[in-house]
């Protein structure tokens, strides 16, 4: 309890207090926001419980209850949301409509807090505010604010609450930047950052979701690490430089986050930031598909850098991902060594 203005529920017992535990699954956008909303929630006095890293039990749960039409990452995360049901008394699901105007998010995005609900029919409380920059500035205001009120009624702690998360937020994106993985920049985890000066360098890119979930990808990217490579992903591209590729195409990419995609994939094949690009897409993702065929023809004109597309879903199989990312990289080294055989050459004729 904080200054007396949290809600408070009472035990079994009806004598002991506690401030509402509000959990988050740790799917889809939690790679993205997650110090965000957890210094938000707790600067109000809310106890912040996670669900913990993808599992094959939490994938199985979710796949019971996802629609079979539904890409990897939805049902990834009605796993993790299910795994929270039992143990908290809210669960935090934003809808995210749009970044910026003239855009729009996914549209699972979009409906996601009703997914969450209809889960189960002994689902908790939902807390889903509508986060929409299409509209006013005002609007996504009171959104916040109406979060803030579940749990205070002072005003300008929910001001503060928002500054303070907001502080956070950013360090967390500077940390994203410098190479650092999501729960190495949340502190979760120990370990190097992913672009430490090795000769091989390669781009990985994908949603947050789709790059940074340890089982889905198979762990990924510590894999290309052990292999001698550098990682360049999006959170590492600079924003200028991604905004400068997309405002080249013939027309304007409405999705935001595939808008990133694209701007960071092609940064990466025209400045050469990379010896290679490996593409992360989900089965029966319809954006990410689209952007797909963009990026394959857009490289094209940029020099066609070497790319690997991996389409993962549930019954991906270890074996077959593995042999694929080997032979990529073994492909990758074979080329680069082969060109610097070429400068030296080139140097010993001048």
């Amino acid at each position: 309890m904080n200054n007396g203005d949290n809600i408070s529920f009472t035990t079994e017992l009806g004598m002991e207090k506690r401030s509402m535990r509000v959990g988050v699954p740790s799917g889809l956008l939690y790679y993205r926001y997650f110090p965000l909303w957890k210094s938000f929630l707790e600067y109000l006095g809310a106890e912040v419980e996670e669900s913990g890293k993808t599992t094959r039990a939490i994938l199985s749960a979710g796949v019971s209850k996802a629609e079979n039409e539904s890409c990897l990452p939805v049902k990834v995360f009605y796993g993790h949301a299910l795994a929270l049901k039992d143990r908290v008394d809210a669960i935090f699901v934003p809808r995210l409509v749009s970044l910026e105007k003239k855009t729009h998010t996914c549209p699972k995005l979009l409906g996601l807090p009703d997914l969450v609900r209809s889960a189960a029919e002994d689902m908790p409380m939902v807390i889903s505010p509508t986060i929409d920059f299409h509209r006013s500035l005002w609007f996504n205001y009171r959104a916040v604010y109406s979060i803030g009120r579940i749990f205070t009624s002072n005003p300008f702690r929910i001001i503060w609450a928002g500054i303070h998360a907001w502080r956070r937020h950013r360090e967390y994106q500077k940390k994203l930047a410098e190479g650092w993985e999501p729960l190495l920049a949340m502190g979760k985890e120990k370990g190097s950052p992913l672009c430490e000066g090795r000769k091989l360098r390669i781009g990985v890119i994908g949603h947050h979701y789709n790059i940074y979930d340890t089982f889905t990808t198979m762990s990924l990217l510590e894999r290309l690490k052990g292999y001698g490579a550098d990682i360049i992903t999006v959170d590492m591209v600079p924003d200028a430089w991604k905004e400068e590729e997309v405002s080249r195409l013939p027309k304007r990419i409405y999705w935001n986050y595939e808008r990133e995609l694209v701007g960071a994939l092609l940064a990466c094949a025209r400045r050469r930031l990379v010896d290679g690009i490996i593409f992360i897409i989900s089965f029966a993702c319809g954006p990410d598909s689209m952007i797909h065929i963009l990026c394959e023809q857009e490289k094209r004109r940029l020099g066609n850098i070497p790319m690997l597309t991996l389409v993962i879903d549930e019954h991906t199989g270890e074996a077959g991902l593995i042999t694929r990312i080997e032979a990529f990289v073994d492909m990758l080294n074979r080329k680069k060594k082969r060109e610097d055989r070429e400068k030296i050459g080139e140097l010993v004729a001048v």
